[in-house]
């Protein structure tokens, strides 16, 4: 094949997890529409028959045989093109399971490759160590980070996937891409998941990718819900005999106060912009999956449900649904502040969202009578209440006109378990679990950089407001009493340790040292070691708030749903930990 040149697409296709009849029908409908394209090879993602994100339903024989049903009706319907077919589906072979991708042309399988690399979670489902070539072709199919271990010299790479929308991610595999090309002297094409697959925990952006010889050729459109198909034409040269392994990490730490915070200012533009991307993506995907077209959501005016509020209404607008649909209650209690009280109101009123008032204090007065708790002791009793019944409030208003309860509580209070049980601390779909605090604050900047001026001017006034769940009441002045920062410690601390302690398992001990260094001239040793204390107290006693928190996206490497990203028992002592 070398100097030849092909007419390649690669499909980023709807995907209905779990059902092979209708990811059949869909596949069929889009080869039929590039049969006029003189196509030589189209590619599809990894495991599209079914979706990635079938989890313990890859056990099932109903969806396994389903599937086999629809690659005969594909392998059938490809008997009267002459293109080459990669599609990535489940295979059942000899008692196992295999994450392969298949090679069809003509009525025939060329060949089956399976997946080798798998993950934890993967292995699971999947065996590995399946090949079946008719050695007939010289396509070096992949399958997902396979591509990363590659050394085989070929002319023709492609490589299927279903890679979650990480930030960064992507330009780290655009970097991959060059390289690899290049070095090998190569066509490359890739094809990955979109965003139809589930969002439990993780958005799949659907970007596909046409490169050859160091230069990406023809990209696919990212987070659309519709079949998005990329076609180009590739020039197959002479492969380069002597390669090694590329090694481009995916992801890249930063030395720096805060890790989750580029310190360049473009890259944190482009960060944010991703991570707002990535999050309506995965609220707009779990409202058509329920035929939801209305939300609601609790707002204070503090920094968490602004963020969740702007990051709702970018989903609607992506839904084309009226903003009036987009419900947001204000529950005004015994702390609530005049400056957040008014912040929450223009806010929503600037935005174009639908504004409701229910004041929560006559019902938590008649809770505490009900209970025998005495209104005038300001305990957890108290606190709670008032969190608890604000979640009722969303809840049953939630239900009564079938909408979706959209969580507004982050990473950093999921971390050190500053949130109601049963409170603040449920929703039917969180948005904002994997960010931290301390990025909640420029992700707001940012859209309040891009926001019209009175937009901007009240984003503004929410950023500089202490945080606080003002449950405690006011002063005399009428000031706020209760601040977070104050009883836990700063959030750009406890941030540090997250990151640390979650994506490279740094012990106590290193976590001192390594703050220590990097506060130096900021906090004192001894302040460190105090919040270093109470982060591992709280991080340790409240597993068992994160064990059962809502489906919600991650949008970056650090994550603690429960679900596979962080699996911890409830009842683990932290002796241990506190030995520094």
């Amino acid at each position: 094949m070398c100097d030849k040149k092909m007419r390649v697409a690669t499909v980023s296709p709807k995907i209905f997890v779990g059902n092979p009849t209708k990811n059949g029908d869909e596949i069929i409908t889009i080869l039929e529409s590039i049969s006029e394209e003189n196509i030589d090879v189209i590619v599809f993602p990894e495991l599209c028959l079914t979706g990635c994100t079938c989890g313990d339903l890859f056990f099932h024989k109903t969806l396994i045989e389903a599937c086999q049903l629809a690659l005969v009706r594909i392998i059938e319907f490809s008997k009267s093109y002459s293109y080459h077919i990669i599609i990535g589906a489940p295979l059942k072979y000899d008692g196992k399971l295999y994450n392969a991708a298949f090679h069809i042309y003509k009525g025939e399988i060329i060949q089956v490759v399976s997946k080798n690399n798998l993950s934890e979670t993967e292995k699971r489902w999947f065996s590995t160590g399946y090949i079946l070539s008719c050695n007939v072709c010289d396509y070096n199919i992949k399958i997902g980070d396979d591509i990363y271990t590659d050394n085989s010299p070929t002319n023709f790479v492609i490589n299927i996937a279903a890679t979650p929308a990480l930030v960064t991610a992507y330009d780290k595999h655009k970097e991959f891409v060059q390289k690899f090309t290049s070095d090998r002297n190569c066509a490359y094409v890739y094809s990955s998941a979109g965003p139809n697959e589930s969002t439990t925990d993780y958005v799949y952006s659907g970007g596909c990718i046409i490169a050859e010889r160091g230069k990406i050729i023809a990209e696919g459109k990212r987070f659309s819900f519709e079949n998005e198909i990329t076609i180009a034409e590739i020039i197959l040269g002479n492969p380069n005999n002597n390669i090694s392994p590329i090694n481009i990490e995916k992801y890249v730490d930063e030395n720096q106060t805060n890790p989750f915070i580029p310190t360049n200012t473009e890259d944190l533009t482009k960060r944010c912009e991703e991570i707002i991307e990535i999050q309506c993506t995965g609220l707009a995907k779990r409202m058509l999956h329920i035929h939801c077209n209305k939300l609601v959501l609790g707002i204070s005016g503090g920094l968490d449900s602004t963020h969740a509020l702007l990051v709702a209404v970018e989903s609607m607008k992506k839904l084309n649904i009226p903003l009036e649909n987009l419900i947001c209650i204000t529950m005004p209690g015994f702390g609530t502040t005049d400056l957040t009280y008014t912040n929450a109101c223009n806010l929503v009123k600037s935005l174009g969202a639908t504004l409701i008032e229910i004041s929560i204090k006559n019902a938590c007065l008649q809770h505490f009578n009900d209970i025998g708790h005495d209104a005038d002791i300001h305990d957890v009793t108290y606190e709670n209440t008032q969190a608890r019944e604000r979640t009722q409030i969303l809840m049953d208003y939630a239900n009564k006109v079938g909408a979706l309860v959209v969580g507004t509580g982050d990473l950093s209070e999921l971390a050190l378990g500053w949130c109601t049980y049963n409170g603040d601390h449920m929703s039917m779909y969180g948005v904002n679990g994997s960010v931290p605090k301390t990025l909640m604050r420029h992700l707001v900047r940012y859209i309040a950089d891009n926001s019209d001026e009175n937009v901007s001017k009240i984003l503004y006034s929410v950023i500089d407001t202490p945080v606080s769940p003002e449950l405690l009441p006011l002063d005399e002045n009428g000031k706020m009493v209760q601040k977070t920062e104050n009883t836990i410690g700063p959030y750009d601390v406890h941030d540090y340790f997250i990151y640390h302690f979650i994506r490279h398992h740094k012990s106590p001990t290193e976590l001192l040292e390594m703050s220590i260094s990097t506060f130096k001239g900021i906090y004192t040793e001894k302040e460190l070691r105090n919040w270093l204390g109470i982060f591992i107290k709280r991080f340790f006693n409240n597993q068992f708030k994160r064990s059962c928190i809502p489906d919600g996206v991650a949008v970056g490497t650090v994550s603690l749903s429960p679900r596979g990203a962080f699996i911890m028992p409830s009842d683990a002592y932290y002796d241990e930990w506190l030995k520094f």
